[in-house]
């Protein structure tokens, strides 16, 4: 069967909202459980300013701890030049740029416009790729904002456009507020991968607002995507985005891609126990999906 392939988010997007700021070594358990459970492929941290992100202050010892050997690469968020140089002293095979297709949005998530920040994207991938890493580049906010509402085909297409010229190896399109119903979904998706020539190298990064993530994930696979980002437990959320709901949930996810016909090489019963050892991390219970209406609060 045609592979589908699953980056799992949680020990990044699923822990940077989280009141609890986890060990490096509950971290490293929770990698290995998922590496287990079949995952090729795990963004696992970030390099943002500790003081923002707090959770996620010990990217260099993650990873350092945490390197589950050929066949699985760890990828990592990079916000900035800064972030790009810590992350190059480091192991991580992949790099993922976020820029966000609303600029209202990207100055609350990175403190600037996005025009200044696709200004530094094209040296930054440059440079990723002379390191030898694989190169994601994130369009967050690229079905809604938290803060302007309706994000255009324009706002989204300069993002990709810029990720493109500049030679990332995938983008990633966000619904960043879980906002997307089927039908923007599909409409946005089939412009863009028609834009690119293609959705051979697009991704999609989905929060669950209640409107229906396993639909939009067949959505995608009849576009042609076959890169999806997961979470464990539906954890996290975007701590600079108002009313942010959780991740799409893999244990969700893994039989709606399988039962359309494709292979995942994910366990669901392994996936149980790295569920179970986050929440005994966590004192908790991840935070299940949000079930409203995928509007911000």
């Amino acid at each position: 069967m045609e592979e589908v392939l699953f980056t799992d988010v949680t020990l990044r997007d699923g822990l940077q909202d989280q009141p609890a700021v986890l060990p490096t070594e509950s971290k490293r358990r929770i990698g290995e459980l998922l590496v287990d459970a079949g995952f090729r492929s795990l963004e696992v941290t970030s390099f943002m300013r500790p003081d923002w992100v707090p959770q996620l202050a010990d990217p260099e010892q993650l990873l350092a701890a945490f390197q589950p050997g050929p066949g699985v690469a760890r990828r990592v968020l990079v916000p900035n030049r800064r972030g790009l140089e810590r992350a190059l002293g480091t192991g991580a095979e992949a790099v993922s740029f976020v820029a966000s297709a609303s600029s209202a949005h990207n100055l609350a998530n990175l403190n600037r416009s996005t025009d200044q920040t696709l200004a530094e994207i094209p040296q930054l991938v440059a440079e990723a790729r002379a390191g030898g890493r694989r190169v994601v580049g994130g369009v967050a906010t690229a079905f809604g904002c938290p803060f302007a509402g309706e994000v255009g085909d324009g706002e989204v297409l300069r993002v990709v456009d810029a990720y493109l010229a500049a030679g990332v190896d995938e983008v990633d399109l966000a619904d960043t507020m879980g906002m997307a119903t089927r039908r923007a979904f599909e409409d946005r998706l089939r412009r863009v991968a028609r834009h690119v020539g293609g959705a051979a190298r697009l991704g999609v990064h989905l929060h669950d607002g209640g409107t229906g993530v396993g639909d939009l994930v067949r959505a995608a696979l009849q576009e042609g995507v076959r890169r999806f980002d997961v979470a464990i437990g539906g954890i996290g959320g975007c701590p600079f985005a108002p009313g942010a709901p959780g991740n799409a949930r893999a244990e969700e996810l893994v039989p709606v891609v399988e039962a359309a016909g494709f292979s995942t090489g994910i366990a669901p019963a392994r996936l149980v126990q790295a569920a179970l050892a986050l929440g005994l991390a966590l004192g908790r219970a991840p935070r299940p999906p949000a079930r409203g209406t995928g509007r911000p609060a």
